[in-house]
């Protein structure tokens, strides 16, 4: 025999969505508070938290920022004083999987959810890409003739590329495993190994490394090309190449396995996954 529940469940689906959005939003009013961490943009993480601002105006939301590998650490040595001070955190998806792995990780609520392909989304709903970066060969304009801009990955095994002048961040693994996935494993590792003969110039953060590239540090870098793009746009000496294969970094969003603030939380998740 069915019960109330279950059948008010087959009749009337929406009645009791809109009971469980109700609960939320009775219990983020409650709350009153939203911390995000992430490694997005200072500009994109402001506008994200302004919109979410103007749909919750009685949360209070605020964000960290900071490079993926000092967001992890930061995030580690939180919970090894057993502190958990964020609610939502997005970054590379490489770190999210490290940080389910530790159990820090809890399950996204959200009826987007079901719009995303698999292969975008953890099978637990632990985490779920919500967009990619893509690595590049980017170049100073003031620094290369038209003549000497790279057009492939092989071209920055030149000798003439030596000592510094490209640069990289040293903690680009998905972009090495990005190149496994293209040209196999021991194509890859001898491009990497005679990339590492010409010296490359090693600095903590893309975004320090599209920086430092307009400013003529250096007359090329792997990095993002979106980063360049937006320096371009801004009339920095700085563009990038279409190159194959371009190598996607994916970016995801998850929330804290135990959330000070768990309603506040998932009205977040799922108003970035709409």
């Amino acid at each position: 025999m069915l019960s109330l529940f279950m059948v008010v469940s087959l009749l009337f689906p929406g009645l009791l969505l809109a009971a469980s959005t109700d609960s939320i939003l009775d219990g983020a009013k409650k709350e009153g508070r939203l911390v995000l961490y992430t490694a997005m943009q200072p500009e994109d993480s402001t506008k994200l938290v302004e919109l979410y601002r103007s749909r919750y105006p009685f949360v209070d939301a605020t964000f960290f920022r900071a490079g993926s590998a000092p967001l992890l650490n930061r995030i580690l040595t939180e919970t090894r004083s057993n502190r958990v001070l964020f609610d939502v955190v997005s970054g590379k998806v490489a770190d999210l999987l490290l940080l389910q792995m530790k159990g820090l990780l809890g399950r996204i609520i959200s009826n987007e959810l079901a719009l995303y392909p698999d292969k975008f989304k953890d099978k637990q709903n632990r985490w779920v890409d919500i967009y990619n970066n893509y690595y590049t060969i980017a170049y100073n304009t003031g620094r290369l003739k038209s003549g000497e801009i790279p057009s492939r990955w092989e071209d920055l095994l030149d000798a003439k590329w030596n000592d510094g002048k490209i640069a990289l961040e040293p903690r680009s693994y998905d972009w090495f495993f990005g190149m496994v996935t293209a040209w196999g494993r021991e194509k890859t590792n001898d491009f990497m190994r005679k990339l590492n003969l010409n010296k490359p110039a090693f600095r903590d953060g893309n975004v320090l490394i599209a920086n430092l590239l307009a400013a003529g540090e250096f007359p090329i870098a792997i990095t993002y090309a979106h980063l360049v793009e937006r320096l371009r746009a801004r009339g920095a000496p700085v563009d990038w190449i279409s190159v194959k294969p371009m190598i996607a970094a994916p970016i995801s969003i998850a929330v804290a396995a135990r959330p000070s603030h768990p309603n506040a939380a998932t009205l977040f998740a799922d108003m970035v996954l709409s």
